[in-house]
């Protein structure tokens, strides 16, 4: 089984997750976009998040735990670090949708060849956009269906 290890911006906080994500996404809602804001790494600032789905099970903090602060944002349950503010990693606060988190993939420390499984699958929550990205990948106006969204994918002819 792979194995992943990742830390924040500042190093202050370290974890590793076991197996390969079941979907990397970019998501373009408010939520992700301010806390990502606070960071104080660049590339976290981009006007949205690239998440890595994990099953909480498979995540695993392996130092720096006392560094984390959290924020409670809408339904999620955010953890940052407390010096360069970093989104660790996000959890629902339904306790019927905690199996699973998403990762803040700027995070992961990839040695050798980037792996396929974190190659981005879709866009979610793409209506609220701040910047439009031109690529192939399916642009959701929420999120699909299994993560709780209508399903209903972006046509091109909304406005921001």
């Amino acid at each position: 089984m792979s194995q992943y290890t990742g830390e924040c911006y500042c190093g202050a906080v370290k974890f590793h997750c076991d197996g390969d994500p079941f979907f990397t996404q970019y998501c373009h809602c408010n939520k992700c976009r301010e806390i990502a804001a606070l960071s104080k790494r660049d590339k976290d600032k981009i006007g949205y998040a690239w998440t890595a789905g994990y099953l909480a099970s498979n995540f695993h903090i392996t130092s720096g735990s006392d560094g984390l602060d959290e924020i409670i944002k809408n339904n999620a349950r955010l953890l940052l670090c407390k010096s360069c503010h970093s989104l660790i990693y996000g959890i629902s606060l339904d306790v019927d949708k905690q199996a699973g988190i998403g990762i803040n993939v700027n995070n992961f420390q990839f040695s050798g060849a980037f792996p396929e499984s974190f190659e981005p699958v879709r866009h979610v929550w793409y209506v609220n956009r701040v910047v439009d990205i031109d690529d192939a990948l399916p642009k959701f106006k929420d999120a699909p269906k299994e993560q709780f969204g209508s399903g209903e994918l972006w046509s091109g002819d909304e406005s921001k």
